[in-house]
This record gives C-alpha cells, sequence and structure tokens, in this order.
C-alpha cells in the first residue's frame, strides 16, 4: 500500500474452462474496485497458468507488479504489469528473459518500487545446464 486506503493486490482465479488466470484489485479512499484480469495476460497466457504474485506502489495508483503465466510450449515465464494513475496497463513478459535462455522458476519474481516509474524487479531461473541463475531488471 502506497498509503493508508490506498492499495493494490492481486493473485489468481480458476476461468470458466478450468484454466489459472491473473487478477489484479485496487483500493481507493478505502473501497475496494473490481477485481479484473491483469491487462495482456490473455494473450502470453497460451498455457492457461498464470498469477499475480507480487506488487509495489511508490504512490496510490502509481505501482509496479509482476506474476507468471505459462507460454504456448507450456514453459513458465515471468510477466512486469505497471499501473500509472490508477489503471493498470498490458502486461509483458520481464524484457531480457528471453534471451537467458532458461527456465524462470514461479513465483520467483521480487519487485520494489522507490518513486513513481522507477523500479526494479529481480527473480531465479534455471539454465540449460540446471543450475540456478540470478536476474534483475530495472524501470527507469
Amino acid at each position: 500500500c502506497a498509503s493508508a486506503g490506498d492499495c493494490s493486490a492481486g493473485g489468481q482465479y480458476t476461468d470458466g474452462s478450468g484454466r489459472y488466470q491473473a487478477f489484479v484489485a485496487g483500493e481507493t479512499n478505502g473501497t475496494w474496485g473490481t477485481a479484473e484480469e491483469v491487462p495482456g495476460t490473455a494473450a502470453l497466457n497460451k498455457d492457461g497458468f498464470a498469477a499475480f504474485t507480487e506488487v509495489s506502489c511508490a504512490a496510490a495508483g502509481d505501482c509496479s507488479a509482476g506474476g507468471y503465466y505459462a507460454d504456448s510450449s507450456g514453459q513458465t515465464q515471468l510477466f512486469v504489469v505497471g499501473e500509472t494513475n490508477g489503471a493498470w496497463e498490458k502486461a509483458e513478459e520481464v524484457p531480457g528473459t528471453a534471451a537467458l535462455g532458461g527456465n524462470p522458476l514461479e513465483p520467483g519474481l521480487a519487485v520494489s518500487c522507490a518513486s513513481a516509474g522507477s523500479c526494479s524487479a529481480g527473480g531465479q531461473y534455471e539454465d540449460h545446464s540446471s543450475h540456478y541463475q540470478a536476474f534483475v531488471v530495472s524501470e527507469k
């Protein structure tokens, strides 16, 4: 929570097809809004296994968050998503993780924001040699 009564939260739900989807909900001035699917995750989550796992808010309505999803080959991938002025943007794969060539570990992602638009995320993945490696990414 950025301040008392101004929070964001999320998690996982099962849709009507039995697939796991990621959701987010926000609280403004002490009133919770309606939960919604994390924008953009429907396009990413081809194998039906997604969840919202982390959120950090620098100010009310200005947050960064992340989670995981399963791509079309069933591999776990990590996503990040931002909230600006109370509106959630489109989720995207964590930049650079595809080039690592490994399997990101879920939940495996931590997000922290020092100020609005200035966040960092980090996590871990298993490379093709079955070794665990760390990664970091920042938003500026």
